[in-house]
């Protein structure tokens, strides 16, 4: 009796759950939508995930889904102000504004719906399928790398151009699925979380399918030739290191993981062409973008928290700019895709919305990163792997990641809400 009386409490989520999975999906195909299969639809696909994001909040909503908090009801204020004055002294146009304030209203909220109804078994669920999906991803990717830009797989959006970016020794940096190589960038590293969680943990996963997701892992990032993927990758290997290495027996499953990519790595590099090759044009790449864009990687990343705070000390108190940061902004302003505020996400904030509002949702968003931070560090030892494994790459997004890019914007609805789904994990269920 005790049981039924337990399962009758508790809510069926699964047309909600159904439409995260689609939003997931989505966020991964989507460039592949605008590139390939409906590329005359490439412009009114830059928001194809909006619509799953309103049927979310509103089914939530309905559901009593405990989703609105501090964060959620902040950001909206902050967002809907802005757009007043935009609306009022700024812009005025009503599609750039809208566009720009649908980050704050429809997508960010979603963050903590994932969080409240997505179970442990459904974040292994999604972590499982990007294992798969990376397989095909890489073999993309592969194809992309040695082809020409004029081949059909590195077609542009909309089907036009080449959606390959300048790499190093005349190969391009590849995008995947995606529609830049920002998106791909962010999506490895995502998946890495998986990678090193399942190698590091007791959860059920096909041997086989985890061995291949990994070799398809190492193989991508040097084909990737970007450096966002290998260090994003390489900090998320830290932090689920660092939620492992709590006993001698999870030091020594350490140890063994970081053997077994070792070696996997020696391999690739002695018996695969196009690994070597990748792994040669990558190190080309960072040296010539180190000496050409201002020094290496980790400055950049370092700069882009310490910048915004001088540039918003010295902004006015309020700006009528939102959604001018975006490109599909910019080109409805000037008919041309560019970055007419700055291409740093915080600088983006505080050009769109000024010192007072701008101001206070980059505060915002920092203090929600540091507060899942701590939630993660302060749990028990042996439910520290998971949420801290995520915060190697969430805690980023939630902070630099390019909201105003769609896949950017996906890729940390998805990483965030998993990360608070799994400090919401009831620790008595475990």
């Amino acid at each position: 009796m005790n049981t039924i009386a337990e399962q009758e409490v508790i809510p069926n989520y699964k047309s909600i759950k159904i439409a995260i999975w689609l939003y997931f999906l989505l966020w991964i195909f989507e460039g592949a939508l605008r590139k390939w299969i409906l590329p005359s639809l490439a412009t009114p696909l830059l928001i194809v995930r909006d619509p799953i994001a309103i049927f979310i909040l509103f089914r939530a909503f309905y559901m009593g889904v405990k989703f609105v908090n501090m964060y959620v009801v902040l950001s909206s204020i902050f967002t809907l102000l802005s757009l007043a004055i935009t609306f009022t002294f700024g812009h005025e146009n009503m599609f750039v504004g809208i566009y720009g304030a649908r980050i704050m209203l429809l997508h960010f909220p979603l963050i903590f719906v994932i969080g409240a109804v997505f179970t442990k078994e459904d974040i292994l669920k999604m972590g499982r399928a990007m294992l798969a999906i990376t397989i095909l991803m890489t073999l993309i990717i592969y194809f992309q790398f040695t082809s020409p830009q004029t081949a059909y797989i590195n077609t542009g959006l909309g089907g036009e151009g080449s959606a390959g970016f300048d790499g190093a020794m005349g190969y391009f940096r590849p995008s995947g699925t995606f529609s830049f190589t920002t998106g791909l960038s962010a999506y490895y590293i995502l998946a890495s979380v998986f990678v090193f969680y399942f190698w590091l943990s007791k959860e059920a996963c096909s041997k086989i399918l985890l061995i291949s997701s990994t070799i398809a892992l190492i193989i991508a990032l040097p084909i990737t030739v970007s450096r966002t993927a290998v260090l994003g990758v390489l900090l998320v290997g830290f932090f689920a290191f660092l939620g492992s290495s709590t006993s001698l027996k999870s030091i020594i499953r350490v140890v063994l993981t970081v053997v077994v990519i070792g070696v996997l790595f020696a391999i690739l590099q002695k018996t695969t062409t196009v690994f070597s090759l990748g792994t040669e044009v990558f190190m080309s790449r960072v040296d010539t973008a180190n000496g050409q864009e201002g020094g290496s990687i980790i400055k950049r990343s370092i700069d882009g928290f310490t910048e915004p705070f001088e540039t918003l000390l010295k902004a006015p108190l309020f700006e009528g700019n939102l959604g001018m940061g975006t490109n599909a902004g910019a080109q409805l302003l000037t008919g041309k895709r560019s970055f007419l505020v700055s291409e740093g996400e915080l600088n983006r904030i505080g050009g769109e919305q000024g010192l007072i509002l701008g101001g206070g949702l980059v505060f915002l968003r920092l203090i929600f990163a540091c507060g899942l931070f701590y939630s993660s560090i302060k749990l028990p030892s042996k439910f520290k792997l998971l949420p801290l494994t995520f915060c190697g790459t969430a805690l980023f997004l939630i902070t630099q990641g390019q909201w105003a890019q769609p896949s950017m914007l996906g890729c940390s609805v998805i990483a965030a809400g998993l990360l608070v789904a799994s400090l919401n994990i009831n620790l008595t269920t475990e």
